[in-house]
């Protein structure tokens, strides 16, 4: 289904046109990738003299965020791959205004490739955010972000390191930036006496009870099988007086055979079953990050989570994977845990320790919240990527004596139905 609007801001007939600046996201969901995009949209709305678009692949309940600070949206509904249906939308909104073609598009992650290079094959500077892993990506795949991209921004050295040794990265093209925490309040909206209370009641655990904290879909790449197994062993060896329950925040696939209903069997038959809670997705995670004790990240392929920031400016300690992405690097210094790949052995002990010597968590909070408050402020990032378009358009684009806002996520507007992927 189509969906185009036209501006509903005033212009002035007899001023100079703004120039047009395009955001591309692959899909709206509530998810990290469409989430950074978002809040890079917001930034150089607020921050900028330009003329704000978009252009989404697929549709998801956070489009209503991307058309309220976009000037026009093409919600384009076609399937992630080339294709002629996909170019002809593409270049129609390109050309939608004749005498002003878009000066710069901003392409959030490697899916939003095809609708790129497009872009590009209308002489359109393209900034590429590739935040994934190579792992399920061809070295076709990245030689074309590289040859139609003016530059590649990667989240982290991981990622950066990873995409090299699958297709030898362009040093002329590649830059290295960390995205920031979504929300700079989140961690602030409620405290975290009332958070812990609300959380236990709704899951009617008891009110001692230890909560290892998941985010994310439930799939296999975010690993929910390794994190249910982990909880089957904490049950197992744990001997404490204090429960150890796990709360998983996110949807995903839960039909037969879907890897969901394989990992509930398994949990069907432990004592682990009463301890594993999927509670699928929610509008608003702040309270489960501020209820819960530790945060667990238990993905496969994960290249820098937006959730560890989240779990950061929560106060938790994080437990994270080696080999499996960034996030090691988010939380060097002392703000959590790495082990080794998928070793549930290490990883339950560190989360019974945890459980029985609070006073071991207590520094490691501390560290969380000043590391990501210091270090991963999404106002730096935003400002980073303005400086770079200026750079490659050898002009300036914010407003005369712009200030930074603040910007997040808000998680209040519903999808209008239009929207639906």
């Amino acid at each position: 289904m189509r969906i185009f609007r036209k501006s509903k801001r005033v212009k002035h007939p007899q001023g100079p046109a703004r120039r047009r600046v395009l955001f591309v996201s692959h899909e709206a969901t509530r998810t990290g990738a469409p989430k950074i995009i978002l809040n890079i949209l917001k930034h150089f709305s607020q921050n900028c003299d330009i003329q704000c678009e978009t252009i989404l692949q697929t549709g998801g309940h956070l489009a209503g965020e991307f058309e309220s600070h976009s000037e026009a949206l093409d919600c384009l509904n076609v399937t992630k791959a080339q294709s002629s249906e996909l170019n002809k939308r593409v270049a129609k909104f390109i050309h939608r205004e004749k005498a002003n073609l878009p000066v710069l598009a901003i392409c959030n992650s490697m899916e939003s490739r095809f609708i790129a290079k497009e872009i590009a094959g209308e002489d359109v500077p393209v900034i590429m955010l590739v935040h994934e892993l190579p792992s399920s990506y061809s070295e076709e795949d990245y030689q074309s972000v590289y040859d139609i991209a003016t530059k590649v921004i990667f989240p982290v050295h991981h990622v950066r390191e990873a995409a090299d040794a699958k297709t030898p990265v362009p040093i002329s093209k590649s830059i290295v930036l960390s995205q920031g925490l979504l929300s700079p309040e989140f961690g602030t909206g409620i405290s975290r006496d009332v958070a812990h209370s609300q959380i236990r009641s709704e899951l009617n655990i008891p009110e001692n009870s230890f909560v290892v904290l998941g985010c994310g879909t439930l799939d296999l790449r975010k690993g929910i099988d390794h994190y249910a197994a982990i909880a089957r062993r904490v049950t197992e060896l744990n001997r404490s007086e204090i429960p150890i329950h796990f709360v998983w925040v996110g949807e995903g696939p839960r039909w037969t055979h879907s890897t969901y209903h394989y990992v509930q069997l398994d949990l069907d038959k432990t004592r682990a079953r009463d301890h594993v809670h999927f509670i699928g997705e929610r509008a608003n995670v702040e309270p489960y990050f501020m209820g819960a004790d530790t945060f667990l990240m238990s993905s496969r392929v994960d290249p820098f989570p937006c959730v560890i920031h989240e779990a950061m400016a929560s106060s938790l300690p994080v437990i994270t994977f080696d080999q499996a992405g960034g996030a090691p690097e988010a939380i060097d210094n002392g703000a959590g845990f790495v082990v080794p790949y998928a070793d549930y052995d290490q990883t339950s002990n560190i989360i019974r320790m945890l459980a029985t010597q609070p006073e071991i968590a207590a520094g490691m909070r501390l560290k969380s919240k000043e590391r990501v408050e210091a270090r991963y402020r999404f106002e730096d990032y935003g400002d980073k990527i303005i400086d770079l378009s200026e750079t490659i358009l050898k002009s300036e684009i914010r407003h005369p004596g712009a200030t930074i806002q603040p910007i997040g996520i808000q998680h209040t507007i519903p999808m209008p139905q239009r929207y639906a992927a």
